[in-house]
Parts: structure tokens; C-alpha cells; sequence
């Protein structure tokens, strides 16, 4: 995407973007693009929210196209002719496509309109690698490939995405290209005083962990649970939040009944930004690190 931006000529960028929550590797993107002089254009699939508040705040113009059709296949159908149009309305010179709702209708586009389309692919399920293609839901494997054959340029943002795709989905690497988030901290809010008092108050515990990521399969709680329960069988005192919500919810708080841990780790959902920034000063260990974890339960008895 760097090569589209170069000194000269200003171009049209369209960010085109499934979620309305606020985050801020994308809206540090954003922020950098607008202050390049490049015009830059937000297409959402998601109805009014955080984000587009945020985008707001920036001065960044955005537009909303949501359709509800029960066939996903449909949806997808709206969307690819919907954005043939609007590039050509806008007069678009690059589409930077963002997650598989948006990858699918803008890959296919792509042919119809004389814009660059870059795709930007997050992920990479690590259970390939063990369990095979089946661990993956066949609809998100099939989305995952059509992508990969028919996308004419991708971004991953590091090495692990990269050489999963390539060695395992036998992604022509040359059309793969690695770009890492990037993170504008200063952005993020200050923790607020007095909720970290009162976190350190109600989770009193000699090493506080903090896991911020979505319950879904991809990102492997079920993998890093049973090393905070060694920590807290081996007499440690240690206590665990598990921010976010998913699918895999309900499964991870039965782990937790079910091995007696209610006591030492705790579900606190989803919520804002400072859900998250309040506790990081009460925390000594943040993130949840699958490979980590996997190397504390290979080397266990």
C-alpha cells in the first residue's frame, strides 16, 4: 500500500471495514493517512458506532452499507456491486480491504474497477498445523480460500500468518507481503486512579494476569487455562481476568468450574477501552501468548 502513496499525485483511499467498535491499530492507519494529504474514505458494513464517532472526531468522511439478507451468499452479492459502484462514484485509486466479510465482495470487484485492491488477512488458525483443515469451520476455510486464489495483493501483519499461508495453504508467496500493526499509544485513555484501587482492592493476589482477546477457538484459551490452574495449584498466589466475550464462553467457564477455579479467575466481558486500560498498571503479566503456554504444558509432567 505504500508504493499507491507515494510523493505526487494525491490519491483516493477507501479503508473498507466490517466492525463499528473502536480500535486503535486501525484508527492510527486512519490518522496517518489523512495527515499524508491522501482524501481518505471509510466504508463500513456495520451500522453507527464507536468507530465512526471516532472517524468524526478525525474529520474522516465514512459511509454505511448494511444488508440483512438471511443467505449470506446475498450479502455478499449486495456488497460486491455496491462497492463496483461507489469506486466508481468516488473515483477510488486504492481499496485497502479489511477482514473476510469485506476481503470476499472486494477481491471479486477488484476486475470491475481500475482502483489497487489490497486485502488485509489477519489470521492464520495455528490448529491447522496439529489438528488439519478440518479443525476450521468449512464456510470461514472456504471464504479463506477464495481469497487467497483470487486476491491480487495481501497483507498479513507478521511472520506466523505469513508462513502458514504459504506453507500450509500454499499461498503464492508473492502475492503476500508483511506489514505489523501499528499502535499510536497515546491515544489510549489513562487508567483512572481510583478503579485501579479498587481492582487491586477486589483481586488481591501477588501476580494479577491479565488476558484481553475475543473467546473464539482461533485465539486457544482452552490451551492457556490449564497453565494458570499449575500456577494456582502450585500454591502461587495468583489471580487471572479474562476480558472479552465469544463463542467459546461457555466452555471456558465450565474449564473453570469444572477444575474448581472460580475462585482465582474471573470473566469480566466486554466493554470500552478503559475496561481494558484501567487494569494494566495493577498487572504483571498481560496478554494471553499461545506458544508460550504450549511450551509450558509440553514441558509438564
Amino acid at each position: 500500500m505504500n508504493n499507491s502513496l507515494k510523493e505526487g499525485k494525491k490519491k483516493t483511499v477507501l479503508l473498507y471495514y466490517f466492525p463499528n467498535k473502536r480500535s486503535v491499530a486501525i484508527e492510527t492507519i486512519c490518522r496517518e493517512i489523512n495527515q499524508t494529504g491522501h482524501r481518505l474514505i471509510v466504508l463500513t458494513q456495520s451500522h453507527k458506532g464507536d468507530f465512526h464517532d471516532a472517524l468524526d472526531d478525525m474529520g474522516v468522511e465514512y459511509h454505511i452499507k448494511t444488508y440483512q439478507f438471511r443467505f449470506s451468499l446475498i450479502n455478499y452479492l449486495f456488497h460486491f456491486f455496491y462497492l463496483i459502484r461507489f469506486c466508481r462514484r468516488h473515483r477510488i485509486d486504492v481499496v485497502w480491504s479489511n477482514l473476510n466479510q469485506c476481503n470476499l465482495p472486494a477481491i471479486f470487484a477488484n476486475y470491475f474497477i481500475s482502483a489497487r485492491v489490497v486485502v488485509f488477512r489477519h489470521h492464520f488458525h495455528a490448529s491447522i498445523k496439529t489438528e488439519g483443515f478440518a479443525s476450521v469451520n468449512k464456510n470461514e476455510r472456504r471464504v479463506d480460500r477464495l481469497v487467497s486464489r483470487f486476491a491480487k495483493e495481501i497483507v498479513v501483519p507478521s511472520l506466523e500468518v505469513y508462513n502458514g499461508m504459504v506453507n500450509y495453504e500454499k499461498v503464492k508467496k508473492e502475492k503476500i507481503s508483511i506489514i505489523p500493526y501499528i499502535y499510536d499509544f497515546s491515544r489510549y485513555s489513562k487508567p483512572d486512579p481510583v478503579e485501579v484501587a479498587k481492582i487491586r482492592e477486589t483481586y488481591p493476589a501477588q501476580l494479577l494476569i491479565l488476558t484481553a482477546s475475543r473467546m473464539i477457538p482461533m485465539k486457544r484459551h482452552l490451551l492457556v487455562l490449564p497453565v494458570f490452574r499449575r500456577l494456582i495449584r502450585s500454591g502461587l498466589s495468583v489471580k487471572v481476568l479474562l476480558l472479552d466475550d465469544g463463542e467459546e464462553r461457555p466452555k471456558l467457564e465450565k474449564y473453570v468450574k469444572d477444575e474448581g477455579l472460580e475462585a482465582s479467575v474471573f470473566f469480566w466481558g466486554s466493554g470500552p477501552i478503559s475496561l481494558i486500560i484501567s487494569p494494566l498498571p495493577t498487572c504483571w503479566c498481560i496478554r494471553l501468548i499461545q506458544k508460550q503456554a504450549a511450551a509450558l504444558l509440553k514441558n509438564s509432567d
